[in-house]
């Protein structure tokens, strides 16, 4: 809400009158104070400097609002904050410390380039804009794979896992950099991006500030299928003291037919089922169009410490704390299988017979149950393939994946 009364009264002042704009800026003072208070450790807060995109909202319409009143303390606050964002950003990979997130990664492309249009000079922000966003879009050319229409996992939150069929907010800059042809994005009558598509108006009007940061190569890469094979590996960064390292790696083959992804973490906490530990994209009807039809099975996070490494036809997830609690079941969800596969008489059974891709899973000492179909995730049916480690399990409970697609 902040950065968009920014917005209005950077682009329209002269259309609303002084009164409104003095009311604006007079809202944005009190919203900027509340922003202050918010640390991440008061009554369940959650704004750690982590927390990119909020966080770069925040360091953005703080500091305006400073700069445009001559508050100081505003000033300095946004800048300290802009300075650690900064600094985690740069401590591993070039990476956001919210990883991969094809909704919120949106969000920081509008924060981003709103502060490079819109913030002041003085502003921390305003001057590391412009290599953030650069650096952003690097990063999501490299693991978007035009044929599939989605970025490799893994993901720190991801309401989609496939951008072809569920509304992610990164997808609308497609619609503006590539044109909607291009672009990967749901039927427009899908529900979620009847909401998402409510920001179209504000991307448009600093889409030329996003093209300007783009090297021409990028722009191009997000339109052309994969050429050969890419392995990316990633080191992201949580805080400012260095605890909590992540790493992430993923894998697209040479066709784009199949990708994998997975992130290597030591946490005690459980994240949100937004969370994607492990994933791997399949085209399950090549013929599908404008893009194949993702098929896709995903890791369901209920473990806080997990080992999840993608490597060429191949991901293993294990579980190196076993006396964690979740670290008891490696919980599967598939999705994408073709009707016209099912009405075949086809019928998923684990891991053993999927359209389009062999999949060979060893689950060594752990027990297999049956597969269920019917529950649901963010409107997705799924499959569920839950392997369950025994009580006199010992060792390090470990499922590995090779895979071989076919079509």
């Amino acid at each position: 809400m902040g950065t968009q009364l920014i917005q209005i009264v950077e682009e329209f002042s002269d259309l609303i009158g002084t009164d409104l704009v003095d009311k604006i800026c007079h809202a944005l003072e009190i919203q900027a104070v509340g922003a202050m208070r918010r640390n991440g450790t008061v009554d369940g807060d959650n704004l750690v400097t982590a927390y990119t995109n909020p966080g770069l909202m925040r360091a953005f319409t703080v500091g305006w609002i400073g700069a445009r009143t001559n508050n100081q303390t505003l000033i300095d606050f946004a800048n300290s904050h802009a300075s650690d964002i900064y600094e985690i950003f740069t401590a591993g990979s070039n990476v956001f410390g919210e990883f991969n997130a094809p909704t919120y990664y949106g969000i920081d492309v509008w924060a981003l380039a709103a502060s490079i249009k819109y913030g002041r000079p003085e502003q921390y922000l305003t001057s590391k804009a412009p290599f953030m966003l650069q650096e952003l879009w690097k990063e999501v050319a490299g693991s978007y794979n035009a044929y599939l229409g989605n970025m490799a996992g893994p993901y720190d939150r991801a309401n989609a896992r496939d951008m072809t069929q569920d509304s992610a907010a990164l997808a609308l800059w497609f619609w503006g950099l590539v044109g909607s042809d291009k672009a990967p994005r749901p039927n427009l009558r899908q529900v979620n991006l009847e909401y998402d598509a409510a920001e179209g108006a504000s991307m448009a009007l600093v889409m030329s500030t996003v093209v300007d940061h783009i090297p021409a190569s990028i722009l191009e890469s997000l339109t052309k299928a994969p050429e050969e094979e890419r392995v990316i590996e990633k080191e992201i960064h949580e805080n400012l003291n260095g605890s909590g390292t992540r790493f992430s790696t993923s894998w697209i083959s040479k066709s784009g037919s199949v990708m994998a992804g997975g992130i290597e973490q030591n946490e005690t906490l459980v994240r949100s089922q937004q969370f994607v530990p492990a994933i791997v994209h399949w085209a399950s009807d090549a013929e599908h169009k404008p893009f194949p039809l993702n098929g896709f099975f995903s890791l369901y996070p209920t473990a806080s410490t997990v080992k999840a490494v993608a490597t060429p036809n191949k991901l293993v997830v294990s579980y190196p704390n076993a006396t964690q609690a979740g670290s008891d079941t490696f919980q599967f969800m598939i999705v994408g299988i073709p009707p016209a596969w099912n009405l075949a008489g086809n019928v998923v059974d684990g891991f053993s017979h999927l359209p389009c891709l062999q999949v060979n899973a060893s689950a060594p000492g752990l027990e297999v149950q049956p597969t269920t179909y019917g529950s649901s995730l963010y409107s997705r049916f799924y499959y569920n393939v839950t392997y369950v480690v025994p009580e006199d399990f010992s060792g390090i409970p470990t499922v590995s994946f090779d895979l071989e697609y076919t079509c």
